[in-house]
């Protein structure tokens, strides 16, 4: 999405000097310039950065109530080549292993405590997120009695949706929220619109390197930031305008 920016504003400038705007084409050249060093030595995120994750704290020391539910959102599955085996992206793996830690701790106190995985296929790999993250947590000792797929949300906003109608269906006295410390806030946000309060538990935290030179990393940095805020700016649109209607759940298992 910056890059895009960028290269929107290249084009920009690139019509003016064309057209003979020299003025106007000098100011273009310098918001480029400006822009693309902004981000790319770290200036940008930073900045941005700090508004999305500063209010997430990292769950330390949990206090468990009689039923507790973990809920744990999807970031992506992927084919790995020529083996054709479905697994979690690297951005997934953090959100696990904290799932599975929140887990592990729970049922030492001897309280209940459900794992419910929301994800679909929102990768295109032919199988659910849910199903995919849902071995991995096996493998780490979670027991699969205690897991529950939502396989159907393709986003946030249907991350939220859905397993609210799950969790208000059960009727859990506590209710975890794993994700990472970027996507919190707005998921925070989606699930409260639902009516569910969740506690955070933030799964791992990214920070951009602040630098003389450019780096692609800032970019990649930056684009996630500029969903994050592209995401929430869009929910209070829809919200003025009455489009964030809910919907049926499709189901869960």
């Amino acid at each position: 999405m910056t890059t895009l920016l960028i290269f929107i504003l290249l084009i920009i400038t690139f019509c003016l000097a064309i057209c003979n705007y020299k003025k106007t084409c000098c100011v273009s050249l310098l918001v480029t310039i400006i822009s693309f060093l902004g981000i790319g030595c770290g200036i940008f995120p930073s900045l941005t950065l700090s508004h999305l994750e500063s209010a997430n704290a990292v769950l330390i020391q949990p206090h468990w109530a009689k039923r507790n539910a973990i809920v744990i959102l999807g970031a992506g599955s992927v084919m790995l080549p020529k083996i054709n085996i479905l697994k979690p992206t690297v951005l997934a793996y953090s959100r696990i292993n904290e799932t599975a830690k929140l887990y592990l701790s729970c049922k030492k106190t001897g309280n209940e405590c459900n794992i419910i995985i929301s994800g679909g296929d929102a990768s295109k790999t032919g199988k659910p997120e849910a199903i995919i993250y849902q071995q991995e947590l096996l493998d780490l000792g979670v027991k699969n009695s205690d897991v529950i797929l939502e396989q159907y949300s393709m986003n946030t906003y249907k991350n939220a949706e859905f397993t609210s109608a799950i969790l208000k269906s059960k009727s859990f006295d506590k209710i975890f929220l794993v994700t990472s410390a970027l996507h919190m806030k707005r998921a925070l946000m989606y699930f409260s619109h639902f009516g569910i309060n969740p506690i955070p538990a933030v799964a791992d935290y990214i920070a951009p390197i602040i630098l003389v030179i450019p780096i692609g990393y800032n970019f990649a940095i930056s684009d996630f930031i500029m969903h994050e805020y592209v995401g929430i700016m869009r929910f209070h649109i829809y919200n003025y305008f009455g489009w964030n209607v809910k919907t049926s759940s499709p189901g869960a298992s």
